[in-house]
């Protein structure tokens, strides 16, 4: 396996440094040399000055609409209409994935359900030759299990890794849950420079303790870097799955819970067939000031509709 910290410094850097849709995700330092060797598939890196915007439309029943087109779309900037200068069905653009896993405390009991899902997962959202994911486990480290990978074999080898106990409790006599920090580093690190979709699932119960970064940095960044963030609150009744809420609709993704009547493997195909009916749609923005924060409106013509999709984004600091 190939693993990797991501320590809090570097985690903390993020905060001051350029932020940008574009700007190359910086390295870090590899963890202890372990079994299992991740697939080096090179990363895409794009640079644009469009506003990216992925979107998923819902009939009345909730169920993904294809088969739109870009005359079907309004779009608005902090209430300003503005024309579309690009559009795509999200199927004809590659994905890329960060799967992250609560490994702390209260998540532990899930840990087997959560591989098993798991294994069906990565290859019903990793359909294109250049879709590609990664796998994250965080507790009170965040932890790369596999890196970058359009392998699906190396990902489902990684996924029997969050059954280990990777946490420092031991050492430091302290839990933790670095939830935040987690979507921080993700979005930053892992995610921003890619081209086309990007996605984030989350498994957790809400809850985040000892993360440097708040609930607000973790949607920034998730804006910033154009990831629609899926939530997937799991928990026997704690946890804070109102916030899971708040992260999803602010980044145009979904909240889903696990229940009895909802498996963790309905969830992943629900959020599969939303990646393959999704729509992705660039406009150049008018207001190109650095650091400052625009609201996005994204509706459809067509009657009894509705879009999913992001609600802002940050222009780019300098």
């Amino acid at each position: 396996m190939h693993s990797r910290v991501w320590p809090l410094a570097l985690l903390a850097a993020i905060s001051t440094c350029c932020h940008s849709q574009t700007a190359p995700a910086p390295s870090t330092a590899d963890n202890n040399p372990s079994a299992l060797s991740a697939d080096e598939t090179p990363t895409i890196k794009v640079q644009t000055s469009l506003v990216e915007v992925s979107a998923i439309v819902r009939d009345k029943d909730g169920a993904p609409v294809a088969g739109l087109k870009q005359a079907d779309f309004g779009l608005k900037q902090d209430g300003k209409a503005q024309p579309i200068r690009f559009f795509s069905q999200g199927s004809d653009l590659p994905l890329t994935l960060a799967l992250m896993v609560d490994t702390s405390g209260s998540q532990r009991m899930f840990i087997r359900d959560e591989i098993d899902a798991g294994k069906a997962f990565f290859p019903a959202m990793l359909k294109r030759p250049d879709d590609r994911a990664v796998l994250v486990q965080f507790d009170d480290r965040v932890l790369q299990l596999a890196k970058l990978t359009g392998s699906t074999t190396t990902l489902e080898h990684a996924l029997a890794y969050l059954t280990q106990d990777h946490s420092q409790v031991g050492q430091s006599g302290r839990g933790g849950t670095l939830l935040y920090d987690a979507i921080v580093g993700a979005s930053h690190l892992e995610l921003s420079a890619q081209l086309g979709r990007r996605a984030m699932v989350i498994l957790t119960d809400g809850g985040d303790n000892g993360s440097h970064f708040g609930q607000k940095d973790a949607i920034r960044e998730a804006q910033r870097a154009g990831v629609m963030v899926y939530t997937i609150y799991y928990s026997d009744g704690g946890g804070d799955e109102n916030g899971l809420k708040q992260i999803s609709a602010a980044t145009g993704g979904r909240e889903f819970a696990v229940s009895e009547k909802m498996k963790l493997a309905d969830i992943y195909a629900a959020i599969a067939a939303d990646m393959r009916q999704s729509y992705e749609i660039g406009y150049t923005p008018p207001d190109t000031r650095p650091n400052r924060y625009h609201k996005i409106e994204l509706k459809t013509t067509e009657k009894g509709l509705t879009v999913q999709a992001r609600e802002g984004y940050y222009t780019p600091k300098q």
